[in-house]
């Protein structure tokens, strides 16, 4: 299968709702229908502690709004937020394919030194799935399960052919994202769709990684959004060519 990917980029301050939300919907009308579309991790809110129930409600309204548009615009969207079940806090990722929910499941590695796990629960690895899209099956890794195989390899035995990335990685550790990506590429044989965030305290350097390893598209600080073709035809080829089994 073919169809165009882009990753977006931008900078999301902690707690300024409208102006992230804003900037993303922004990004969102320059997509092309049909195509999939990556969001940074909490896009629309940033990691907003002093305001979490806000945050929370704010969230669910982004997720209903954009599975709407994913409809109208025919898209498949990769976005997470915050997300309050039976009390607890989860940083979930949502996949929506043009008007429905196909995914939704929390992070299963919070981020410590970011206090991740002060306010989030942490979700457990059996949680971990792929998604069942129109562009194909999608596996969703969230920023800091990028470092941890048994994430990643339970995502590729389910079936998963791209996974995305959404992210706040860090300025100070952004050569470990950018190497992250295309060695989990090259080790998984799959595409790898990143989308980070960026400015004084994030790393930027969002990229589409093919199955050999290529960068596709990448880009370094600057906001904006990347785009790239992706055909799914091409780890067929690559597995063929250079069996791991």
């Amino acid at each position: 299968m073919k169809f165009s990917c882009y990753a977006v980029q931008f900078e999301s301050l902690p707690c300024r709702f409208e102006a992230n939300y804003s900037k993303l919907l922004t990004f969102l009308n320059f997509c092309e229908k049909g195509s999939l579309v990556v969001f940074p991790e909490v896009a629309a809110t940033a990691f907003c502690y002093e305001e979490i129930e806000r945050a929370v409600k704010f969230s669910e309204r982004v997720f209903e709004e954009l599975q709407n548009f994913s409809k109208g615009l025919e898209l498949t969207v990769v976005i997470t937020g915050y997300e309050q079940i039976n009390g607890k806090l989860f940083n979930s990722v949502k996949v929506l394919d043009r008007g429905r929910e196909v995914l939704s499941r929390p992070k299963v590695k919070l981020f410590k030194p970011g206090r991740e796990h002060i306010f989030f629960t942490e979700g457990r690895l059996s949680e971990v799935q792929v998604a069942q899209t129109s562009l194909g099956v999608l596996a969703p890794v969230i920023c800091f399960e990028l470092r941890f195989y048994e994430v990643l390899s339970r995502l590729k035995e389910l079936g998963g052919e791209v996974f995305t990335v959404p992210a706040q990685w860090g300025r100070a550790r952004r050569e470990h994202w950018s190497y992250l990506l295309r060695a989990r590429a090259i080790e998984l044989q799959r595409f790898f769709v990143g989308a980070n965030g960026t400015g004084k305290e994030m790393g930027g350097c969002s990229a589409v990684i093919d199955p050999w390893g290529r960068i596709l598209a990448e880009c370094k600080d600057a906001e904006g959004l990347i785009r790239a073709e992706v055909d799914t035809t091409v780890i067929e080829q690559v597995e063929r060519k250079l069996p791991l089994n």
